[in-house]
């Protein structure tokens, strides 16, 4: 008999993941609509969050209206049942053990991070050719961060042929970087961001205040890849006339029928391991 999967919360990607895991589970969905899961309390075996799985104490889903307590989700799950989820806090994974849940953070696959990385780095591509009127070939561009994402980005540009500077403030980093054939600069160097026709921040922390924002371009782009509280002063950006975005989620933008199979692809190998350790 197939295990029963619910699928709670979340953007296009995870209706693909839906789809895609209907082949090897008995799937039922909740938070793409307002119509209810098919399943009553407690009939789950794996319940599947969204990548970021929380906004605050409630179930990020961003195309329904109610808000649903991250608890009663678990509500559905049976006791003892799996979980998955992107980003889950202490809160939530004491919940889970009291229901004696075993838990999978998607953030601990390290193949689907490093993937999910380079969708977003096509995600900032497409960002770029549509915002701005320069050609990525032979631009200057500013990379805050040299962690996944943040040399997934710096790869695609750079095979474009853009020119590439990574600002990082660990040495490692910027060696590492230095080592592939890109440019580096310390935070807050202000000559770099005098250059660059593009700035891409990757951490998540306020690195870009009025003092950087005032040394660029005025033609220049920032676009902020990093989750909140971001790396960029908005407001200083708009009072400076410099173009600032956020773009969060960018996989479940540009590439949700990707993004939503290779999260399929990641439960299905763990739901195997489990299997094999003759877990129930």
């Amino acid at each position: 008999m197939q295990k029963k999967l619910l699928v709670m919360g979340g953007d296009r990607r995870m209706e693909y993941a839906a789809a895609t895991l209907a082949a090897d589970f008995d799937v039922s969905t909740y938070g793409f609509a307002e119509s209810p899961p098919v399943w009553e309390i407690g009939q789950a075996d794996i319940l599947v969050l969204p990548y970021l799985s929380l906004r605050g104490d409630y179930l990020n889903t961003p195309t329904l209206s109610q808000k649903i307590p991250a608890v009663a989700s678990l509500d559905m799950l049976r006791y003892g049942g799996v979980v998955f989820g992107g980003g889950l806090p202490p809160k939530f994974l004491s919940y889970c053990s009291d229901r004696a849940a075993r838990v999978f953070d998607f953030f601990d696959d390290e193949e689907l991070t490093l993937r999910n990385a380079l969708l977003t780095a096509e995600g900032a591509l497409e960002i770029l050719l549509r915002e701005t009127d320069c050609a990525v070939n032979g631009s200057e561009v500013l990379i805050f961060g040299f962690g996944r994402v943040g040399k997934a980005c710096a790869s695609v540009l750079a095979s474009l042929g853009a020119e590439v500077t990574v600002s990082a403030r660990s040495e490692k980093a910027r060696a590492d970087a230095a080592a592939i054939g890109y440019k580096t600069a310390k935070i807050g160097d202000l000559n770099a961001l005098c250059a660059a026709d593009a700035v891409i921040n990757t951490v998540p922390q306020r690195i870009i205040a009025k003092a950087e924002i005032s040394a660029m371009k005025k033609e220049a782009m920032i676009l902020d890849l990093a989750s909140a509280p971001y790396g960029v002063d908005f407001e200083a950006a708009r009072e400076l006339g410099i173009r600032a975005t956020t773009a969060p989620g960018l996989p479940g933008k540009t590439a949700p029928k990707t993004a939503g199979e290779l999260i399929a692809r990641s439960v299905a190998a763990k739901m195997k391991e489990v299997a094999e350790n003759g877990q129930p």
